[in-house]
């Protein structure tokens, strides 16, 4: 397991603590190096699901203890509603639209990665020239500060393109969406009626926030 998954257990104290587990930093593509691997090969890195926090004032009123059975509580809730990491949408469409601008064939892998080093990634997923590795660092939905009853859903995303043929990342990236209070900010009932209906679709929201965070800071795409 890798430090950024031991840092993922205590998701809800994440708005002050995210930065202890992962970079946040900017870090753009370089358009000119890129385009060097115009009609090359590109392969998107497969990673487990990460673990899901569902918050409630009963759970967290308990530390340690409370942080165990909001993640039980939550990883229940997506394996019982279906629930999708967004890191593969946001990693599948950002594919996409580098394969269209630069040309690059997208190959298919079963690999799973299990770490964060750069010179593992690059010999993991060697049978490509270019790897993309979007990775969830924390998914969950929690009670806002003033009022319990109602709930956001906060996520945040982990970007980094890596050359395979000499190991070296050409561009790393953070996105973190936390929605401010609305009058139609949701119960947890409402979160999770109809099959997590509304908790799906703010997480579609946030995925949809990210890849756009992505493709104008990271990726530079016009």
């Amino acid at each position: 397991m890798s430090a950024l998954r031991k840092c993922l257990p205590l998701p809800l104290i994440a708005l002050c603590i995210l930065s202890g587990c992962v970079s946040t930093k900017i870090a753009p593509v370089d358009r000119t190096v890129l385009s060097g691997f115009h009609g090359g090969s590109m392969v998107i890195a497969q990673r487990e699901k990460p673990s899901f926090s569902a918050a409630t004032a009963g759970k967290a009123a308990f530390a340690l203890i409370g942080a165990a059975a909001m993640i039980s509580s939550g990883n229940a809730i997506v394996r019982e509603n279906e629930i999708p990491d967004p890191a593969v949408h946001i990693g599948q469409t950002l594919a996409s639209d580098l394969v269209n601008d630069d040309a690059l064939t997208l190959v298919q892998s079963t690999s799973t990665a299990e770490t964060m080093d750069i010179a593992r990634l690059a010999k993991e997923y060697a049978a490509a020239d270019l790897l993309l590795d979007v990775q969830t660092i924390n998914w969950s939905f929690v009670y806002f500060p003033t009022n319990w009853a109602h709930y956001r859903v906060i996520y945040s995303a982990k970007l980094r393109l890596i050359d395979t043929r000499h190991a070296k990342l050409i561009a790393d990236g953070f996105c973190g969406h936390v929605p401010e209070e609305t009058a139609d900010a949701p119960t947890r009932d409402e979160l999770l009626q109809n099959g997590a209906a509304r908790l799906k679709q703010e997480l579609t929201t946030a995925a949809d926030y990210c890849i756009n965070e992505f493709r104008t800071r990271v990726l530079r795409k016009a």
